[in-house]
């Protein structure tokens, strides 16, 4: 028994230590860490480990020249004046996000709902760091959302090729993910209720004189 929890301890440790990896692997200001929530981070480890998310990775070869590509420039040109992308104007990054769009190119072209969205087929695509709550709270808020895919910063490892991932919840997911939204958001209106007992948090307003 004692061996097998142990076991269990350790694949779930492998995983997690390789969400970090996937999740938050952009350094540099904004940096975050999957391990700064871990009742998420736990929740979302089971789900995959038990089959209630598929996972999986995908092989592709970086461009260096991807400034030459006119339709991914095009798609992104569109896209960054709507999202956090307007920043990183000509950086790393900027460069990565053209290479993340450019393998989705024959899916035609996405929208912005808070996450890049491919409308007709339900992927979302985010080329950036994700925890595992917002993770929770897209297919919360994105019923329609079938897959998300991420990009994980290409140039961790050495002469490794790049590789993105892709991560589709069932519905017993989906519903755990919810429970999990809605139980945190009970539990935030239960601490501001009680920080907030005799407190006029926002002041009434005074009669004009």
């Amino acid at each position: 028994m004692g061996k097998e929890t142990n076991d269990k301890f350790e694949i779930m440790k492998k995983v997690m230590d390789r969400l970090g990896e996937i999740l938050c692997s952009y350094h540099g200001r904004g940096h975050q860490s999957v391990y700064i929530d871990l009742d998420s981070l736990a929740l979302f480890t089971s789900l995959i480990v038990y089959g209630q998310i598929k996972a999986e990775n995908y092989k592709y070869d970086y461009n260096d020249d991807i400034y030459e590509d006119e339709k991914a420039v095009s798609i992104y040109r569109k896209l960054a004046p709507q999202t956090r992308w307007r920043v990183g104007c000509r950086t790393q990054i900027e460069a990565v996000r053209m290479n993340a769009l450019r393998q989705f190119a024959a899916m035609g072209e996405p929208v912005y709902k808070g996450y890049i969205y491919y409308e007709d087929i339900g992927d979302v695509l985010v080329c950036g760091e994700i925890l595992p709550y917002e993770i929770f709270q897209l297919f919360t808020d994105m019923p329609e959302a079938k897959k998300l895919y991420i990009f994980p910063c290409p140039f961790r490892e050495e002469d490794a090729q790049p590789a993105y991932y892709s991560f589709e919840p069932m519905e017993s997911a989906r519903e755990e993910m919810k429970k999990y939204i809605d139980h945190k958001f009970e539990e935030m209106c239960q601490v501001v209720n009680e920080k907030s007992k005799g407190i006029n948090i926002i002041p009434e307003a005074q009669p004009l004189p």
